[in-house]
Formats: structure tokens, sequence, C-alpha cells
């Protein structure tokens, strides 16, 4: 291909270019320049808001001086006066105030009632009572070594500073003041108004000063009095949460964007904040002078390529070259991941195929007798029996979600497994407890052999090791027909390092068994064989594929020997750490408890699941409260008497206030005794990182829904013990 070379020179792809390069430059430039101006600004506004604060500190000082003097020239006053008594007139108390400079002498019965007074400016006892406590006014009557002194501030701005002294015969108390004006007294207080007024806005930015928050100073005189709830300037400043921070400011639309900061005072904040424009100076003039220097390069390039044409053209073809290539990999790559994408939608409607069978199956039974028992509600017989099988097929659905939600969390990397100590003929006893109500019903034996183990206690994950033999051990129940035969033997192989222990978990059934061709596909995803008998039999087809993937993840293996008609044998070989736990760790599940008259606080949003959880616990002995969410929640607690809840169930999702903000309120609440009312988590959030949270947010136990009443009455207990 034949091109010009001013063609090349001039092209569009090489002004695309220097445009892309030219904004990358400015970009990165405004970025540098950006930050240093926010720096900058920072600093300036900090260095504001640090000398505000310091002359602030030296006026309340200088004004806490001021008043203390005047309290000691006061006592020192009414000390002098201690020998009057209380049968002097006011001509008498004029002369002996005049003497010392007092604007006013009341003399009070022992009391505190007041006898005689005399006052210069009309400011009387009367109105100095509200600020003087009777009590301690009593409190130096008959005590000549004491002296009561209070500066008293006034409704209308002014204040008098008060003493109080015992007479010298204890009959009554001497009560000397000097008053002070409003106009004289705001002359005579420092105040950091002046301060922040020589800080101009349009150089220095907005300054605020904010008391129980209202603005009491500012360089801004329209913003005196406001109160900060009103601005959502200084509210977005104040949620940021970063105190000494440069924030940028997102003001409503109308509002001039702007950066802000604030710092805490001892009895005050303090808030400034500058407009956006004004930060970005140094950026304007930085941007400015990169795009002149820019231009100049982009000349002095172009210069340069008019020389070196000739390469640059072959450069091009040899780079359009790759660039096809590179275009047919990407091609070949995108047909591919086609491919692929074809046979995730092919895997997902089976899955989906598959769900809509076994949720439907469940489901049908369910709506079904739940009609059945509506229309025979007075048989008592035959709706208790619609019942137990509303039961079963509710159990069955349980199970099917879980399966499906253990596969997919598996599948995503989520689930982890624990090391814990545990000891396997008790793991392994609970667990035949828990088969054995199944095989009972099918008149099924089972036998367990442990003898073959060495090392009885190990470092595991009880909670999937549990899973994993609980799948096989019940699978096998469910495929075995009535009277048959289940075992359990436990086989240690020898190991070169004693460190570590090898077991072989061999569970044999004398069931249906399954064919050659199925064994290849047992441990897939809702494998099921397609037979009469095992059509009849409920299941997700997800237990074993569950299972595979946890065998995995602890380094295992798993292996099924099968004959149609004769049974299977499944084989779980793992290692595990060798190590040390006591007998009886594993808690088994006790009964509840007698909990007649315990008071429960029951959180929950959803009506049925609240009358469901109130009608068990008042059946159970409870005086149950409830609450629609968190918000409602804390508020009870709060107005709530003392041991007014014993404990509280907490759901999480909740409008308004979720369950682990309310708990954390709770927790917070100034009465130790309410904050520390246990909190138990139920929620159909019942994964392992969901007990951590209800952890974390201070709740003291989680219960998974559906409930498992046996389970949230074992917690109940353990906690109101």
């Amino acid at each position: 291909m034949n091109r010009n070379p001013l063609q090349t020179i001039f092209s569009k792809k090489f002004w695309l270019v220097c445009i892309a390069v030219g904004i990358s430059l400015l970009g990165i430039v405004f970025a540098l320049s950006r930050q240093a101006d926010m720096q900058n600004c920072e600093q300036r506004l900090a260095g504001t808001i640090e000398f505000i604060k310091k002359r602030s500190a030296d006026y309340t000082k200088y004004n806490d001086t001021t008043i203390a003097k005047g309290l000691v020239r006061e006592a020192a006053a009414v000390r002098a006066l201690e020998s009057l008594s209380l049968d002097c007139d006011e001509a008498a108390l004029s002369e002996r105030a005049k003497g010392l400079w007092l604007t006013g002498i009341c003399l009070l019965d022992a009391q505190g009632e007041l006898v005689c007074e005399y006052t210069e400016d009309g400011i009387g006892y009367a109105q100095l009572q509200s600020g003087i406590k009777s009590e301690s006014i009593l409190s130096v009557i008959g005590y000549p070594q004491k002296t009561y002194v209070k500066h008293v501030e006034l409704d209308d701005g002014s204040f008098a500073d008060v003493a109080v002294h015992s007479c010298a015969d204890g009959a009554g108390a001497v009560l000397a003041y000097r008053y002070t004006g409003a106009e004289f007294s705001q002359k005579s207080v420092l105040s950091i108004q002046p301060l922040i007024d020589s800080y101009g806005v349009n150089s220095t930015g907005t300054l605020l000063v904010v008391v129980e928050n209202r603005v009491s100073a500012s360089n801004d005189p329209t913003l005196i009095g406001m109160n900060i709830f009103e601005s959502e300037r200084l509210m977005s400043i104040r949620r940021s949460n970063r105190a000494d921070k440069l924030i940028r400011v997102y003001a409503p639309r109308g509002i001039e964007q702007c950066y802000g900061m604030y710092s805490h005072g001892r009895n005050y904040s303090l808030y400034a904040y500058v407009p956006a424009r004004q930060v970005y100076d140094l950026t304007v003039m930085n941007l400015v002078i990169t795009l002149v220097m820019y231009i100049l390069v982009l000349t002095f390039v172009q210069g340069f390529r008019w020389n070196s044409a000739k390469d640059f053209f072959m450069q091009q073809e040899n780079s359009e070259q790759e660039y096809k290539k590179s275009l047919e990999q990407k091609n070949a790559a995108l047909e591919l991941a086609v491919q692929r994408e074809t046979k995730a939608n092919l895997a997902k409607r089976e899955f989906l195929f598959n769900m809509s069978h076994d949720i439907r199956t469940p489901m049908n039974a369910i709506i079904g007798f739940t009609a059945l028992a509506q229309t025979h509600i007075d048989d008592r017989d035959q709706v208790e029996d619609y019942l137990k099988k509303i039961s079963v097929s509710s159990q069955h659905l349980l199970s099917l979600i879980n399966d499906v939600l253990d596969m997919s969390r598996i599948e995503n990397g989520k689930v982890t497994l624990e090391t814990k100590p545990v000891h396997l003929p008790e793991l392994v006893g609970d667990i035949g407890d828990a088969i054995q109500v199944g095989a009972d019903k099918k008149h099924i034996s089972f036998t367990v052999d442990t003898a073959g183990m060495k090392n009885e206690d190990v470092i595991a994950d009880p909670l999937r090791l549990e899973q994993i033999l609980i799948n096989v051990w019940a699978n096998a129940v469910k495929f075995t027909p009535d009277g048959g035969q289940i075992s359990l033997r436990i086989v240690q192989k020898d190991t070169a390092s004693a460190d570590y222990a090898d077991f072989e978990f061999h569970i044999k059934d004398n069931g249906i068994g399954m064919s050659e061709e199925f064994q290849k596909h047992i441990f897939e995803q809702f494998a099921r064989e397609r037979t009469s008998t095992v059509s009849k039999i409920q299941g997700t087809g997800l237990g074993l594929a569950i299972t595979k993937s946890l065998v995995d993840m602890m380094g295992g293996r798993i292996t099924v020997e099968s004959e149609p008609g004769r049974g299977s044998e499944f084989t779980i070989s793992l290692r595990f750490p060798v190590g040390e736990a006591k007998a009886g760790q594993m808690i088994p599940i006790s009964k509840a408890s007698d909990f007649t008259g315990k008071k429960l606080l029951v959180v929950e949003d959803n009506e049925l699941n609240l009358e469901i959880a109130s009608t068990l616990l008042e059946e159970a002995g409870f005086e149950v409260d409830t609450a629609g969410n968190g918000k409602i929640a804390v508020e009870k607690v709060e107005a709530a008497s003392a041991g007014r809840y014993d404990l509280i169930l907490m759901d999480v999702q909740m409008p308004e206030m979720d369950g682990y903000e309310a708990t954390r309120r709770i927790r917070a609440l100034p009465d130790k005794k309410k904050a520390a009312i246990p909190i138990v988590a139920m929620t159909a959030n019942a994964f392992e990182e969901d007990q951590k949270n209800a952890l974390n947010a201070g709740m003291n136990g989680h219960i998974a829904k559906p409930l498992d009443i046996q389970k949230l009455f074992q917690v109940l207990s353990e906690l109101l013990k």
C-alpha cells in the first residue's frame, strides 16, 4: 500500500494520539496541581482554625480569671459584714454597702428567708435567688469558716458576683453582691467574634463557631444564630466524621460546591469552608503552562516526524499486520467463549428444569395437603396425618434449598474449613443417634465398628465432617428397603508420621444398589438414576456432589462400589492431624427448660414469622412483647423499666433500622443493665459469615430460620441460666 508521507504525518490517527496524550498529560498535571491546591487549602484552613482555637482558649482563661477575681473580692467584702445582725435596717445596710462599693446587701434568717435588704440598682434578692441554690445558703449559716460565692448570669446578659457568709451570732447569713449591667458585661468579657471578623470571607473562607448546634460567631453575619441542621453544607462536613481533615462538600443543586473542615474545641465546634473555585488557583495556572509547553513540544515532534516519515510508514504497516493478527486471536477467543457460554446456558436450563421439578414436588404436597386439611378441619386424626405429611415435605424442601445454597457457596469458594479438636467416637455416635430415627422407621439395623482406630482425637472441621458422613449415611438409609442392614466401619491406616492419621470410613448397605454406568456420574450435581424404584424416593441429587466437594477440600478421596439389587459401599479416605479432645466435648441438644415468667422482646418485621415465634414462645411459658423493626425495639428498651426484658430475639433484615444497628445502639445505652440484655439473632441469613457478623455487632447467639424449636430452646436456656 502506497501512501504519501505527508498523509502519514498529518493523519487523523496521529492527531487522535496527540489529543489523547495531551489529555492524559493535562489530567496528570491537573491531579498533581489539584492535590497541591488541596494541601495548601487544608494547611491554610487548619492554621486558621488552630489559631482561633488557641485564642479562644486564651479568652476563656482570661474570662474565667476575671470571674474568679471578682468572686474573691466579693468573698472578702462579705466577711467584713459578718458582724451585722438580723435587726439592722435598710439605712445601715446602705451605709455599709457604699463603704464596700457593693450594689446590694441582704440579711437572711436561719431558714434562708429574706429579712432585710438594700439594693442600689433595683436588683434584689428575688432576682438573684433563681441562680443560687438554697441548700448552699443554708450550708454556711452557723459556720463562720465557710463562704459561698457564685457568679450569677441574668437573662438580659447582665451578671452579679454574689457572696454569702454566716452572721457572727449564727442567727442567719449576710448576702452581698456587685451587679454589672448588660452593656458593661459585654465590654468586660472577651469574645471570639471580633477576632473572626478580622478574617475576610473572600480571602480566608467562611468561619463559624458552633455552640450547642447553633452558630454563635462567624465572619459572615448572616449565619449567626443559624441551627447547623438547617445547612446541608455544614451537615455534609459533620457527617464525614473526619475532624481536622479537608473534605469535598457536595452541596444541593443550586449551591456552590466547596471544601470544608471542622474541629472540636472545649465546648464548641469550629467550621470553615471555601468555594471550590478559590482552591484551584495553582491548578488553572499549571494547566495553561502545560498546554503551551505541550503545543511547543508537539511542533518539534512534527518537524522530527517529517524527517522520518518513511520509517514511520513502515512501522505503521507492521503495526497493522500485528493488529490483524491480534484481532484474529481475539476472534478465536471470542468463538471459544461463545461455545463455553452456550454450554453454560445448557447446564443452566438443565439446572432450572431439575430445580423446578424438585421444588414443585414437595410444594405440591404442601399445598395439596393444606387444602385437604382445611376441608377436613373437623377430623382431628385426618388433619394430624396431613400435617405430618406437610412437615415431611417442608423438611425435604428445606433440605433442597440448603443443598443448593451449599453447592453454590462451594463453587464460589465461600466455604472455608475450620480446625478444631474432634473426638471421633463421640462425633460418630452423635451422627448415629440422628440417623437412628429414620432407620427405626424402616426397621433397618446398623452397626458401627470403631475398633480399628488408634488415634481417636484429631484436628478437623467437625461440622463439615458431620455433613460428609450424614450425607452418605442418610443416603444409605434412604435407598435401603425395610428390614435392611447398614454398617459403618472406621479403619486407620499406618502412616510414616506420628503427627498425622489416615482414616477410611466404609459405609455399606444391602439396598437397591446402582448400575455401573450411573456410578460414573454419581458425584455430579442432580445425578439420579432413572429407575422406577429410585424415582419413588425423594432426593435433591446434590447431597453426594456436596460430599465430594467437601472431601476434595479436605484433601481426601471418596469412591463407591455397587451392584444392582445387592447394595453399595462408599469409602471415604481422609487424613487428619493428630490432636487432643475430651470426650463429651460435643454438646447434645437438651430439652427446653422451664421458661415460665421469662420476658422476651421479639423483633420481627414479617407478621407471619412474628406470629409463629410469639406463639411458640408463649406456649413455652415466656411473656412476649413484640417490635416491628429495630428502631421500635431500641425505643422500647430505652423506655422499659428495670428488668422488663430478660432477652431479645432480633431479626436482621428489617426496614428503618436493621438488627445489627439496633443491637449496636442497645449496647451503647447509658443504662448498663439494659445494654447487657442478651440478644440473639433470629434470621434467614444462616451462613458462617452471617453468624460472625451477628457476634461482631454485639449479639450473644444466632438462630437460623426456619426455626429449629429444640435448638432455639437450647440457646435460650443457656443464655437465661
